[in-house]
Protein backbone atom coordinates (compact mmCIF):
# COMPACT_ATOMS: atom_id res chain seq x y z
CA UNK A 1 0.00 0.00 0.00
CA UNK A 2 1.13 3.40 -0.94
CA UNK A 3 0.78 6.86 0.51
CA UNK A 4 -0.32 9.07 -1.80
CA UNK A 5 0.10 13.38 -1.35
CA UNK A 6 -2.97 15.39 -2.76
CA UNK A 7 -1.04 19.57 -2.60
CA UNK A 8 -2.23 22.71 -1.19
CA UNK A 9 -3.46 25.34 -3.33
CA UNK A 10 -0.30 25.28 -5.55
CA UNK A 11 -1.07 21.92 -6.87
CA UNK A 12 2.70 21.45 -7.49
CA UNK A 13 4.03 19.68 -4.64
CA UNK A 14 6.89 21.65 -4.01
CA UNK A 15 5.70 22.25 -0.66
CA UNK A 16 5.85 18.66 0.25
CA UNK A 17 9.84 18.35 0.16
CA UNK A 18 10.14 19.70 3.73
CA UNK A 19 7.76 16.85 4.89
CA UNK A 20 9.29 14.62 3.01
CA UNK A 21 12.97 14.83 4.41
CA UNK A 22 11.43 13.27 7.87
CA UNK A 23 9.59 10.78 5.97
CA UNK A 24 9.88 6.86 7.81
CA UNK A 25 12.02 4.72 5.70
CA UNK A 26 9.77 1.43 4.16
CA UNK A 27 6.61 3.61 3.09
CA UNK A 28 6.40 3.76 -0.54
CA UNK A 29 5.22 7.49 -1.49
CA UNK A 30 3.89 9.44 -4.69
CA UNK A 31 3.36 13.22 -4.64
CA UNK A 32 0.73 13.66 -7.11
CA UNK A 33 1.04 17.35 -9.19
CA UNK A 34 -2.34 18.48 -10.29
CA UNK A 35 -2.69 19.74 -13.79
CA UNK A 36 -2.34 23.40 -14.07
CA UNK A 37 -5.37 25.20 -15.24
CA UNK A 38 -7.46 27.75 -14.91
CA UNK A 39 -10.62 26.07 -15.64
CA UNK A 40 -9.68 22.99 -13.35
CA UNK A 41 -12.86 22.03 -11.86
CA UNK A 42 -12.68 20.05 -8.20
CA UNK A 43 -14.23 17.16 -9.59
CA UNK A 44 -12.05 17.30 -12.99
CA UNK A 45 -9.21 17.37 -10.42
CA UNK A 46 -10.20 13.96 -8.89
CA UNK A 47 -10.71 12.39 -11.88
CA UNK A 48 -7.61 13.20 -12.29
CA UNK A 49 -5.72 11.32 -9.51
CA UNK A 50 -8.36 8.51 -9.88
CA UNK A 51 -6.25 7.90 -12.82
CA UNK A 52 -3.29 7.53 -11.13
CA UNK A 53 -4.58 5.81 -8.52
CA UNK A 54 -6.45 3.22 -10.33
CA UNK A 55 -7.59 0.28 -8.49
CA UNK A 56 -4.65 -0.25 -6.24
CA UNK A 57 -4.79 0.50 -2.52
CA UNK A 58 -3.59 3.70 -1.10
CA UNK A 59 -4.02 6.24 2.22
CA UNK A 60 -4.91 10.03 0.90
CA UNK A 61 -3.04 12.74 2.97
CA UNK A 62 -4.97 15.59 1.21
CA UNK A 63 -3.53 18.83 2.29
CA UNK A 64 -5.45 21.91 2.87
CA UNK A 65 -7.02 23.11 -0.59
CA UNK A 66 -6.65 19.10 -1.56
CA UNK A 67 -9.52 17.92 1.22
CA UNK A 68 -12.23 18.67 -1.52
CA UNK A 69 -10.47 16.41 -4.36
CA UNK A 70 -10.67 13.56 -1.56
CA UNK A 71 -13.57 14.20 -0.68
CA UNK A 72 -14.80 14.21 -4.62
CA UNK A 73 -13.24 11.15 -4.69
CA UNK A 74 -15.02 9.22 -1.89
CA UNK A 75 -18.22 10.66 -3.56
CA UNK A 76 -17.21 9.18 -6.89
CA UNK A 77 -16.49 5.46 -5.04
CA UNK A 78 -12.60 5.10 -5.77
CA UNK A 79 -12.70 1.75 -4.50
CA UNK A 80 -8.81 1.75 -3.54
CA UNK A 81 -8.88 4.42 -1.04
CA UNK A 82 -8.14 2.98 2.13
CA UNK A 83 -7.66 5.56 4.94
CA UNK A 84 -7.65 9.25 4.16
CA UNK A 85 -5.74 11.57 5.67
CA UNK A 86 -6.82 15.18 6.26
CA UNK A 87 -4.05 17.72 6.93
CA UNK A 88 -5.57 21.70 7.87
CA UNK A 89 -7.95 20.78 5.32
CA UNK A 90 -11.68 21.53 4.10
CA UNK A 91 -14.50 19.91 3.05
CA UNK A 92 -17.21 23.06 3.24
CA UNK A 93 -16.51 26.77 3.16
CA UNK A 94 -12.91 26.95 5.48
CA UNK A 95 -13.91 30.54 7.11
CA UNK A 96 -14.98 34.17 6.75
CA UNK A 97 -11.41 34.58 5.49
CA UNK A 98 -12.22 32.53 2.39
CA UNK A 99 -15.13 34.49 1.43
CA UNK A 100 -12.43 37.44 0.97
CA UNK A 101 -9.62 35.28 -0.59
CA UNK A 102 -10.97 35.93 -4.26
CA UNK A 103 -10.44 39.51 -3.76
CA UNK A 104 -6.37 39.10 -2.75
CA UNK A 105 -4.05 40.80 -5.22
CA UNK A 106 -2.71 37.29 -6.77
CA UNK A 107 0.63 39.59 -7.68
CA UNK A 108 0.99 40.59 -3.75
CA UNK A 109 0.50 37.53 -2.51
CA UNK A 110 3.67 36.55 -4.66
CA UNK A 111 5.66 39.06 -4.22
CA UNK A 112 8.24 40.56 -1.59
CA UNK A 113 5.98 43.30 -0.77
CA UNK A 114 5.44 41.55 2.59
CA UNK A 115 8.71 41.26 4.43
CA UNK A 116 9.97 37.56 4.66
CA UNK A 117 10.56 38.05 8.06
CA UNK A 118 6.54 38.59 8.76
CA UNK A 119 5.61 36.18 6.49
CA UNK A 120 7.08 34.03 7.82
CA UNK A 121 6.12 34.62 11.47
CA UNK A 122 2.51 34.53 10.13
CA UNK A 123 2.69 31.37 7.71
CA UNK A 124 5.01 29.45 9.73
CA UNK A 125 5.25 30.64 13.06
CA UNK A 126 7.72 31.01 15.06
CA UNK A 127 11.92 30.50 14.82
CA UNK A 128 13.74 30.77 11.45
CA UNK A 129 11.52 29.41 8.72
CA UNK A 130 13.41 30.76 5.90
CA UNK A 131 13.62 28.02 4.17
CA UNK A 132 9.92 27.03 4.02
CA UNK A 133 8.96 30.88 2.69
CA UNK A 134 11.66 29.90 0.09
CA UNK A 135 9.42 27.09 -1.10
CA UNK A 136 6.77 28.58 -0.47
CA UNK A 137 7.93 31.53 -2.77
CA UNK A 138 9.00 29.06 -5.56
CA UNK A 139 5.53 27.09 -5.48
CA UNK A 140 3.46 30.26 -6.26
CA UNK A 141 5.88 31.96 -8.21
CA UNK A 142 5.54 28.37 -10.41
CA UNK A 143 1.87 28.88 -11.10
CA UNK A 144 0.16 31.15 -12.87
CA UNK A 145 -1.80 33.77 -11.80
CA UNK A 146 -4.75 33.01 -13.00
CA UNK A 147 -4.81 29.05 -11.55
CA UNK A 148 -4.14 30.47 -7.95
CA UNK A 149 -7.45 33.53 -8.61
CA UNK A 150 -9.45 30.55 -9.77
CA UNK A 151 -8.66 28.26 -7.01
CA UNK A 152 -8.99 30.91 -4.25
CA UNK A 153 -12.71 31.55 -6.15
CA UNK A 154 -13.24 27.90 -5.92
CA UNK A 155 -12.75 27.98 -1.86
CA UNK A 156 -15.36 30.69 -1.70
CA UNK A 157 -17.90 29.14 -2.90
CA UNK A 158 -17.74 25.48 -1.98
CA UNK A 159 -21.14 24.50 -1.17
CA UNK A 160 -22.48 22.69 1.88
CA UNK A 161 -21.14 18.80 1.84
CA UNK A 162 -23.94 16.16 2.41
CA UNK A 163 -22.01 13.00 0.96
CA UNK A 164 -20.95 10.67 3.81
CA UNK A 165 -17.77 9.52 3.86
CA UNK A 166 -17.37 5.64 4.46
CA UNK A 167 -13.41 5.68 4.51
CA UNK A 168 -11.84 5.27 7.57
CA UNK A 169 -10.77 9.19 8.10
CA UNK A 170 -7.87 10.86 10.59
CA UNK A 171 -8.06 14.83 10.80
CA UNK A 172 -4.93 17.13 11.51
CA UNK A 173 -5.61 20.18 12.86
CA UNK A 174 -3.19 22.47 13.64
CA UNK A 175 -3.22 24.66 17.14
CA UNK A 176 -3.12 27.63 15.51
CA UNK A 177 -4.45 27.85 11.73
CA UNK A 178 -5.58 31.17 10.89
CA UNK A 179 -7.04 29.82 7.60
CA UNK A 180 -9.20 27.28 8.62
CA UNK A 181 -11.64 27.96 11.25
CA UNK A 182 -12.43 25.09 14.15
CA UNK A 183 -15.87 25.20 12.95
CA UNK A 184 -14.94 23.69 9.65
CA UNK A 185 -14.22 20.74 11.29
CA UNK A 186 -18.20 19.99 11.73
CA UNK A 187 -18.33 18.72 8.93
CA UNK A 188 -16.11 15.93 9.01
CA UNK A 189 -17.79 15.07 12.35
CA UNK A 190 -21.11 15.10 10.67
CA UNK A 191 -20.37 13.04 7.71
CA UNK A 192 -17.37 10.75 8.64
CA UNK A 193 -18.72 7.67 9.81
CA UNK A 194 -14.96 6.98 11.47
CA UNK A 195 -12.82 10.12 12.22
CA UNK A 196 -9.80 10.64 14.32
CA UNK A 197 -8.73 14.31 15.21
CA UNK A 198 -5.45 15.28 16.32
CA UNK A 199 -4.54 18.47 17.52
CA UNK A 200 -0.47 19.31 16.73
CA UNK A 201 1.06 22.25 17.51
CA UNK A 202 1.69 24.62 14.74
CA UNK A 203 0.66 26.46 11.81
CA UNK A 204 -2.06 25.97 8.66
CA UNK A 205 1.21 24.72 7.24
CA UNK A 206 1.42 21.82 9.39
CA UNK A 207 3.05 18.97 7.80
CA UNK A 208 5.96 21.86 7.03
CA UNK A 209 5.96 23.20 10.45
CA UNK A 210 5.35 19.89 13.04
CA UNK A 211 6.25 17.12 10.32
CA UNK A 212 7.56 14.38 12.99
CA UNK A 213 4.27 14.13 14.94
CA UNK A 214 2.31 14.33 11.51
CA UNK A 215 3.98 11.70 10.21
CA UNK A 216 3.71 10.27 13.57
CA UNK A 217 -0.05 10.60 13.64
CA UNK A 218 -0.51 8.88 9.93
CA UNK A 219 1.57 5.76 9.97
CA UNK A 220 -0.15 5.50 13.32
CA UNK A 221 -3.95 5.79 12.33
CA UNK A 222 -2.92 4.89 8.39
CA UNK A 223 -0.96 1.26 9.49
CA UNK A 224 1.45 2.32 7.04
CA UNK A 225 4.75 -0.38 7.87
CA UNK A 226 8.00 0.95 8.30
CA UNK A 227 9.24 2.51 11.78
CA UNK A 228 9.78 5.82 12.42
Amino acid sequence: MRLVLLPGMDGTGILFDPFLEHAPPGVPIEVVRLPQTADGEYSEHAKYVQGLIGDTQVVLVAESYSGMIAYELVKMGCPGIKHIIFAASFISRPSLLARLGRHVPIELARSNAVPRAIAGRVLFGKGNHQALIEHLYRALNSVDASVLRKRLQQIASIPEPKHRISTPCTYIRPSHDLFISTSALNAFAVLCDSLAVHEVDGTHFILQTNPVQCWQIIQRNAELPGTF
